[in-house]
């Protein structure tokens, strides 16, 4: 699964309905790729020294990529907040 590229947000009140602001969220994405990359490769190392060293717990490679999974997941999330004056409006896509 991707995770988010867009998010959507509208804020308005009843009287006006808002205007609505796309956030490009794929350009943060991009500049976390090799901060992510290098994080997935400490992992892996850690987790072949952990074994080798006949630790019991030697699973972050997998709680990682559970994680990033979790991002995933979230895409097509709407949220969608209605008071008595404001209203917001919040969609990943």
């Amino acid at each position: 699964m991707f995770p988010p590229m867009l998010l959507y947000l509208r804020v308005g009140t009843l009287e006006r309905p808002g205007i609505g602001l796309w956030l490009p969220l794929f350009l943060v994405w991009l500049i976390l790729l090799p901060l992510v990359a290098l994080v997935l490769v400490i992992t892996m190392l850690v987790d072949v020294v952990l074994f080798f060293a006949g630790q019991r717990y030697h699973h972050y490679t997998l709680l990682l990529l559970s994680c990033f999974g979790v991002l995933g997941a979230t895409r097509g999330t709407v949220v969608r907040i209605h008071s008595d004056k404001t209203i917001v409006d919040l969609d990943l896509v």
